[in-house]
Formats: structure tokens, sequence, C-alpha cells
């Protein structure tokens, strides 16, 4: 294996564990809230840490772009915050926690890394579905995506967490948390004519739900609606397990462009088990301009079959 993936791998792996084992003990006053008002938890600076250190000690030459900082932990009144981390992190000192938090501090270059600690972190307070995220970019093209998915299954039989991943041009797979295990992904055969599984986000303010919601009933019977925190429908979709995923724009929020990090693992991930990603026009991911995708709105993930039938309601629906 590609020693970069396999790096990308272990450190997701680790800081799933990570998350895992503070899920379990999680309490109300873990959270800070950012100005957006989304929580972030002491899961998602945990995880950030281990993955920065993990990466930076064998690549320290690739920038690291992460989506958290540790600005507000060095503020006297989140030291309580700092010291939970510690509690996870107990061979670690408070100022390497800082560092390797701060180390995901870099800005876009031809050739880093971009990690979401926990995408997904009101479905991770909820107990349900989220994702760690991981993808390695190189001049705006995705080479490595890796997911983490720690409450999604292998398969029916087990709760242990699952681990997808995809280096480009060599295909999709699935492991399980542990490393045990390694099955192909590969998207539904499902065409427009057939049972037609539809993801959407949980979070209202995350898309068009109107749009979207039309978009159903012109589906008719044939679709079924299914909602998942994070980038872990990626992976629903990856595996064959729904057939498209919706992210319209909300028009209340005109200006707003999707995150890098929220989607470059995912996109390589689909595309790599024969899947399909493009923006609401039909535009190809543009992972060229930094921290957003200034390029493109909205995001149409599908098996590829039904994408067309997808676009062109998308344009009834527009008009």
């Amino acid at each position: 294996m590609d020693e970069r993936l396999q790096l990308a791998i272990d450190a997701v792996r680790a800081a799933a564990k990570i998350c895992r084992k503070i899920q379990a003990r999680l309490v109300s006053e873990d959270s800070l809230t950012k100005k957006d008002r989304s929580p972030v938890t002491i899961a998602d600076f945990a995880s950030q840490a281990v993955i920065c250190k993990t990466l930076h000690g064998r690549f320290p030459e690739i920038p690291i772009m992460g989506e958290e900082d540790a600005r507000a932990l060095r503020q006297s009144e989140n030291q309580l915050i700092l010291d939970k981390i510690n509690l996870f992190l107990e061979d670690w000192s408070r100022e390497e926690i800082l560092e390797w938090i701060d180390r995901g501090g870099s800005a876009a270059t031809d050739y880093f890394w971009t990690v979401d600690p926990i995408d997904g972190t009101k479905g991770f307070l909820r107990g349900e579905q989220y994702a760690v995220a991981l993808a390695l970019l190189n001049k705006g093209q995705v080479e490595i995506g890796v997911l983490g998915c720690p409450n999604l299954p292998f398969d029916e039989n087990s709760d242990g967490g699952t681990i997808f991943y995809a280096r480009r041009g060599f295909g999709s797979y699935v492991i399980r948390l542990d490393g045990a295990d390694k099955e192909i992904n590969r998207v539904s055969e499902n065409t427009s004519a057939d049972l037609t599984r539809v993801m959407e986000s949980v979070e209202s303010g995350h898309a068009n739900h109107d749009m979207q919601g039309q978009i159903m009933a012109d589906l008719g019977d044939r679709a079924q609606s299914v909602r998942f925190d994070s980038q872990v429908k990626y992976a629903v979709l990856a595996r064959g397990d729904a057939e498209v995923y919706l992210r319209l724009p909300n028009p209340e929020k005109p200006d707003y462009r999707e995150k890098i990090w929220d989607h470059a693992a995912g996109v390589l991930i689909v595309e790599e088990a024969g899947g399909r990603v493009t923006d609401m026009h039909g535009k190809a991911m543009d992972f060229s301009s930094g921290r957003q995708l200034q390029n493109n709105r909205g995001v149409i993930v599908s098996n590829g079959l039904v994408h067309g039938e997808i676009l062109r309601l998308i344009e009834k629906f527009s008009s």
C-alpha cells in the first residue's frame, strides 16, 4: 500500500478511536460554541491533534489545513476543556496538545492535507453518525481520501465502526475500524426507474430542503429519503446503500460556499467506487481555490446512473 495512504489510515483510525472514547463519556459541558453556534467538542480538538502529530511525524514537509485551531483553548475560561482533552491524551503535555492542534493551521498550497477532525459534530453530540475526514490534495485534485465512521457498522452483524479509503486510480475500499477484513466499494446499479434512496443532511440549515422535497416528489413512490450527518453519506453511497446525496444550497445563504474538508475525502471515495460527484450545474468539484469550493454551488453525488435525471430535475425546479 502507498505509504501516504497507510499513514492517513493510521491517523484516522487513531483519531476515530479517541472520538469513540470521548463520545462514550461525553457530557453537555464538554462543548464550546463557535461563532456560527455549532458546538465544538473536546473530541474535535483531540482528533485534530492526533492526526496532525501522526502526519507531521512522517511527512513534515506536507502542510496540514485543519478545521480547528487552539485559540479558544488558550483562554483562561476554557482551561477545563483543555484539562479534559488531557484526560484522553494523557501522555501529552498541555502545550503539546495546543501545538499539534495548531499544526493544522496551514494555508492551501499545491500539495497539502486537509482534515475535518469531526465532520457532523451535532451528530456526534446526539450519539449518531459522524466522520473523521482526511484528504491529500495535489494541485487541486484529491489524491487520497480517508473517512473514519466510528458509528457506521461494517455489516449487519457488527457495530465496531468502519474506515473507508481511496487512492486515485486504485479503487475504493472499506475496512473495519480495528483493521480486520476488507471489501471493495461499488456503487448501486439502480437506475432512475428503480428504487432511488436519496440522502440529505439532518440539519435543515445545511441545504435547500424545499427543492430537494420537490425532486423527491417528482421521483414518486420509487424515492426513499434517508438522512445522515456528515460525510458518512458519501460512505453509504460508495458501498451501494443509496443512489443519491443532495446538498443543494440554501437560498437564504446565497454567498455560502462549501468547505473543502467537508467533501474532499468523500468525493474521491465515491468516484473510485464508480459514482459521480458534481455541483448542481453539473460541474466537477473544484478544489483549487483554497479553503472553500468557490467555483461550485451545491453538491450532487450519485451512483452515476441517476445523475442526469437529478440534474434535469434541478434545472426544472430552478427555473
